[in-house]
């Protein structure tokens, strides 16, 4: 994800916005090393002392010990976002101390190509002028909007975790294409083509996601596939996917210290 981020927002910036990046891992950084805006920081002290707005993306089992080790030279102009899975903001309160600003944001893999939807949860008394910078810098990746920290676990299974719900249903399009009989590229194309189109189309409005809606999008004389999910049950295992993700998420959660 910190990778898709940096790509996202090296393709957005703007003229005089850099991206100074750290990991404790140098061959992490190949892949976002060189592109427009982005520079790679000497140390993790170099980044914090240059940066307004500090992203942490790690896993949550890494994020306190992080997070206190950035404690002591964390001000008051600081903002602290981060992006792990079921840390509250009352954990990255604790770890990161009195003085930033802090915020959760859980962002998926769209933001690599601006099209990603991104869900932002603040503290009650956070700065205005903090909000708006971060929710800027997550909506200039796609769309980001900001929730009740208690609906962040549900954006989490929902947003973060739907893209590979979709992967999944993508695949046995293809297959199934693959199956009655075309070649495999041949699939692959018409499979995300359809997938892509139907998106757009229901992000417009044109059609509900309901079983009326979808039938119009897969056209009124062709309803028997849509059938046959019914009769599989797959509705009911996205709906039971998305809640075991939302459960997963919270489990994810450390106890505060």
């Amino acid at each position: 994800m910190g990778g898709a981020l940096i790509r996202g927002w090296a393709k957005t910036i703007g003229a005089g916005t850099r991206l100074l990046v750290w990991d404790k891992i140098p061959a992490a950084l190949a892949g976002v090393a060189g592109h427009q805006g982005v520079a790679v920081a000497e140390s993790l002290d170099s980044l914090v002392e240059q940066a307004a707005v500090i992203v942490v993306v790690v896993k949550p089992k890494d994020g306190d010990a992080l997070l206190r080790s950035l404690a002591p030279a964390l001000r008051p102009d600081h903002t602290v976002v981060s992006a792990m899975a079921g840390v509250e903001l009352a954990q990255i309160r604790q770890a990161a101390g009195p003085v930033p600003a802090v915020f959760r944001v859980m962002p998926n893999l769209g933001v690599e190509v601006g099209a990603g939807m991104a869900g932002v949860c603040a503290e009650p008394d956070a700065p205005a002028a903090a909000q708006a910078r971060v929710a800027g810098l997550f909506d200039a990746l796609g769309v980001a909007v900001v929730v009740p920290e208690d609906m962040m676990d549900i954006v989490t299974a929902l947003s973060g975790s739907g893209p590979a719900l979709f992967a999944l249903a993508l695949e046995g399009l293809e297959d199934g294409g693959v199956l009655s009989g075309l070649p495999r590229a041949l699939s692959r194309r018409f499979a995300r083509a359809a997938m892509l189109g139907a998106a757009r189309t229901m992000v417009a409005g044109e059609h509900p996601g309901t079983s009326t809606g979808a039938t119009a999008l897969a056209g009124a004389d062709l309803p028997d596939g849509l059938s046959l999910l019914d009769e599989l049950g797959v509705r009911s295992a996205f709906e039971e996917a998305v809640l075991a993700a939302a459960r997963r998420s919270r489990e994810m959660r450390a106890p505060a210290k």
